[in-house]
């Protein structure tokens, strides 16, 4: 009796805290245990562009000897110079595919990257990974992100990738942004030899091209074509070579004749900026020793001249509309904004406190240095506004700041993006756009639109690298593909070099095949190097400007 009360009391007991009684359940079966797919697997290492020539060559001395290297298992520690390691330089990205030769299942993908900074070698800040059963309908999975800062010194590695992908696969690509030097010695792609995980769903095809900036859009401030006009110290004679004045500034606002006569308007946009180096030996960009306030007084200083700069224009322009019969006309103005050192401990006061700005990331840490760089812009930017305003122009309108640094330097600080992002900001608010002509691939081409840019044109740097004439259909195709623009380069060399002279023209010739003609440009030239061409007596150098003029009103090649 007390033996059943028991039991009673324990099947009670039971029922009142699990409801019910039923069968034990087994145990479920372990999870597979997943092997590395792609060890051993072949590969294409591609660039989504044609490869170029110079900078073939410069990675070629870390190759993939193999062509199996980023399967073979094998890792190159935290030595760039590791055989085990292959290296890539700019060209925009490389995409990996690789064949698993049977369809199986695939969980996570890793890629090996090295980081070392001093080097120029760098972690992507992110990777793209997709999966496909037959090589041509691919299914895009997320991006694997850098859980690294990008100002990490190193030398270290870091595995950027994916898991839980739960796919059937037998082809996997990635795809990753190169815009230095990136180094990595394996690819992982982890599964099982089964078609347990589900079928990849091809994804829809990715949004229309971009296509380059308009001529005279409200993104270019109005501009059709621009040309950059540099002003800063010079260490040699002319000591004033480095400014421009009404006269030197006549074949830019209108295009003249062999004899200097007036003919009709040349450049609309005209972008002022600073020569980098001076004389006490900092520069406005990202080399040798940083600038301070009173540098970035003496170059507001020099722009604000009344015969040289943009007193001169000013002049410039009201005697071509007086030539030309255009009353309305007016030039329109961009002006640089030096790069705000994240090494300048010592500024100076630029809000009144008593206090110098301290923008060096290592002394005041990252946060503190972004304010301090803030207050320096925002202060450079108002005084713009102040000396304008004061000078009282009739014949120029300010549209536009451009950024001087070249390219985002990520590897100093891990707000830079932060500060452009703000400065964007900034200058919208007052009514003005910010422009931006990254070097080749340089570091942030391809998000510039998301730091807040209103228009990018990339420097092809065919007229100053030794490569081929296939290097400006790259820079055409990717600026295309990505929203930006080209910009044209030409040195006083064409004034007196075949070689250098046929250089130039392909930027124009390529601009009539790829579109770019019609569209917003801006053109570099050693300091004065169309007045030179316009100036000419000799035959060659002076169709440099007239060839010019021509791309400019879009009759080139016609």
């Amino acid at each position: 009796m007390l033996k059943r009360t028991l039991l009673s009391l324990l099947a009670a007991a039971l029922i009142g805290s699990a409801g019910t009684i039923g069968p034990v359940q087994a145990k479920s079966a372990p999870e597979p245990e997943l092997v590395n797919l792609s060890l051993g697997k072949s590969y294409t290492l591609e660039t989504p562009y044609q490869l170029d020539s110079l900078f073939g060559k410069t990675e070629s001395a870390h190759p993939d000897d193999t062509g199996r290297q980023l399967t073979d298992g094998e890792y190159g520690g935290t030595t760039f110079s590791n055989p085990a390691y292959v290296g890539r330089i700019w060209q925009g990205s490389r995409i990996v595919t690789i064949d698993l030769e049977n369809p199986s299942t695939v969980e996570d993908i890793y890629v090996n990257f090295l980081q070392d900074n001093p080097n120029g070698i760098f972690f992507p800040l992110k990777v793209h990974f997709s999966v496909s059963l037959d090589g041509r309908k691919w299914e895009k999975l997320k991006d694997g992100r850098s859980a690294l800062p990008t100002t990490l010194k190193g030398p270290a590695t870091q595995k950027i990738g994916i898991s839980g992908i739960h796919k059937q696969a037998r082809y996997v690509k990635v795809e990753f942004p190169v815009q230095s030097w990136v180094f990595l010695d394996e690819i992982e792609v982890l599964g099982t030899p089964d078609l347990s995980g589900k079928k990849p769903h091809p994804s829809p095809a990715g949004p229309k091209q971009a296509g380059y900036p308009k001529k005279g859009s409200k993104q270019a401030g109005g501009i059709n074509s621009q040309v950059l006009l540099y002003t800063g110290e010079w260490q040699y004679e002319p000591a004033d070579w480095i400014s421009f004045t009404k006269e030197d500034l006549k074949p830019y606002v209108a295009y003249v004749d062999e004899n200097m006569n007036r003919k009709d308007f040349m450049f609309d946009g005209f972008l002022f900026l600073q020569y980098g180096p001076l004389l006490n030996g900092a520069n406005y960009g990202a080399s040798a020793l940083p600038t301070d306030k009173e540098d970035w007084e003496l170059t507001l200083g020099r722009l604000f001249r009344d015969q040289y700069e943009l007193g001169a224009l000013e002049e410039a322009v009201q005697e071509a509309k007086a030539d030309l019969k255009n009353r309305k006309y007016k030039a329109k103005v961009v002006i640089s904004i030096p790069y705000p050192r994240t090494d300048q401990s010592d500024f100076g006061d630029v809000d009144g406190d008593g206090i110098s700005e301290n923008m060096n990331v290592q002394e005041v840490g990252e946060e503190a240095a972004l304010q301090s760089r803030k207050k320096v812009v925002k202060w450079y930017v108002d005084e713009v506004y102040k000396r304008w305003n004061e000078a009282g122009y009739q014949n120029m309108e300010l549209v536009g700041f451009y950024w001087y640094n070249e390219f985002l330097s990520r590897q100093t600080t891990v707000n830079e993006d932060r500060l452009l992002q703000w400065v964007a900001d900034y200058v919208h608010k007052k009514g003005a756009k910010l422009q931006w002509i990254p070097y080749y691939f340089a570091r942030g081409w391809d998000d510039w639109k998301a730091n807040g840019f209103d228009t990018a044109l990339m420097q092809p740097n065919y007229s100053f690298h030794n490569t081929t004439v296939d290097r400006l259909d790259t820079i055409a195709q990717a600026a295309y593909d990505n929203g930006l623009g080209v910009e044209m380069e030409l040195s006083d060399a064409v004034l007196t070099d075949l070689a250098a002279r046929n250089k130039y023209y392909a930027y124009l010739d390529k601009g009539v095949e790829h579109g770019y003609m019609n569209s917003f440009t801006a053109f570099y030239q050693q300091v004065k190097t169309l007045k030179k061409a316009a100036e000419s007596a000799d035959p060659a150098a002076r169709e440099v400007y007239d060839k010019t003029y021509q791309f400019i009103k879009g009759t080139y090649g016609q």
